[in-house]
Order: C-alpha cells, then sequence, then structure tokens
C-alpha cells in the first residue's frame, strides 16, 4: 500500500468548531486558516491515487455532511 496526503479545505468554521472537526477528519497536523477557511492535512493509504481519492472523498463526505468543502490528494515523497 501506497501512503496519501489528503488536504480537506472545509469554508466557513467557526473557531470552537475547529478541534472536532480536525479530530473526526483524522488530522495529523494544527490546521492552515486562510481566508475565511481551515485546511486539516490527513495520511492515508490506499493501492493507488484514485483509490486513495475516492476514499478522502467519501470520509470528508461523512465528516462534513452541511460544510462547503474540497478535497485534494497527492502521493507522499
Amino acid at each position: 500500500m501506497a501512503a496519501f496526503l489528503a488536504r480537506i479545505t472545509v469554508r466557513d468554521v467557526l473557531d470552537d468548531e475547529r478541534p472536532g472537526m480536525g479530530d473526526a477528519l483524522g488530522a495529523r497536523e494544527e490546521p492552515e486558516l486562510a481566508d475565511g477557511s481551515v485546511t486539516y492535512v490527513v495520511l492515508g493509504e490506499a493501492p493507488d491515487l484514485g483509490a486513495a481519492s475516492a476514499a478522502a472523498n467519501q470520509h470528508a463526505a461523512e465528516v462534513l455532511d452541511g460544510y462547503t468543502y474540497e478535497v485534494d490528494v497527492s502521493d507522499l515523497p
């Protein structure tokens, strides 16, 4: 299995929601804050980039129901 990095950016998150949201997503670092959005970094393993993208998007959809978000998945070097 290869390691992948998902960057999940969520719009319009209240300050008091950030820690719980990061925990629910399994974020590995402190979130990045910019322009009214929060970006969480989530590490994972999958057989290929397509499977990693599908899994990250499904996970984000389950955790972030009702929020506007984007998921960007890349290979770890």
